[in-house]
């Protein structure tokens, strides 16, 4: 299990937050991660080679919490 993945799984069992901040931490990992595939877009290497799957996950966690994913993955570049 990926690093980004072990963190989404604390964040969404943590019963200290709320589900706004859920989202919001969601949401910035989602942002970081969007930031990560424009940089391999403009032929910047990505640093861990998850070809994806990070923001899959993050998208996947966003779905649980009601919300709906940024329409802007790298595919969309």
């Amino acid at each position: 299990m990926s690093h980004i993945k072990r963190r989404i799984v604390t964040i969404l069992k943590d019963n200290e937050l709320d589900a706004e901040e859920k989202v919001e931490i969601l949401r910035q990992l989602e942002a970081d991660s969007l930031s990560k595939e424009r940089s391999a877009t403009e032929g910047m290497t990505a640093v861990d080679g998850d070809d994806g799957e990070d923001l899959k996950a993050i998208e996947q966690a966003l779905r649980k919490m009601g919300q709906e994913p940024v329409e802007a993955g790298a595919s969309s570049l």
